[in-house]
């Protein structure tokens, strides 16, 4: 029988686990290139988003350029993030095989992994609050009803 012990820290190691999928994750999503074509990263899903806000919420040429505004400072902000979050990931691995993967080790792990993820969603929803506030009074309804579907959009593949 597994004793208490053993159960903290395979449940402390499957949390880090989870947190650094969901980091890797984001970072494979905002930041990598999808075929290498010379694209720059995240630039069909930009066009697929811009192509949302035109068709379904009704957005100008001027909203659609101040959205390309808001978009590149958003990159920005998010590229120097991640490179933050990979060099605290890195310490924090580091300090779990000098610590011994104690459980207090890996509880603080856990706790620094899913704040800075915590962060990241904020930067994000920060972001979809920005696009909002370019919104009309009519578009709106539409962007709050809507906004979910160009998050959750992929990327057409080309097979």
């Amino acid at each position: 029988m597994i004793n208490k012990f053993s159960k903290n820290k395979i449940m402390g190691a499957a949390i880090i686990i989870l947190l650094l999928v969901n980091i890797g994750l984001l970072v494979f999503f905002f930041c990598c290139k999808g075929d290498n074509r010379g694209h720059k990263p995240g630039a069909g899903r930009e066009a697929m988003a811009k192509e949302f806000l035109k068709k379904d919420i009704g957005f100008s040429e001027a909203q659609l350029q101040q959205y390309d505004t808001l978009s590149k400072q958003h990159r920005e902000s998010v590229k120097s993030f991640f490179e933050e979050m990979r060099n605290s990931k890195e310490k924090s691995l580091k300090e779990l095989g000098t610590n011994g993967f104690s459980d207090s080790i890996i509880d603080l792990t856990a706790t620094q992994a899913s704040a800075k993820q915590k962060e990241m969603d904020i930067k994000m929803f920060q972001h979809f609050k920005a696009i909002r506030a370019l919104c009309t009074n009519d578009q709106l309804p539409r962007f709050d009803s809507l906004f979910y579907k160009m998050v959750t959009k992929r990327k057409p593949t080309n097979k």
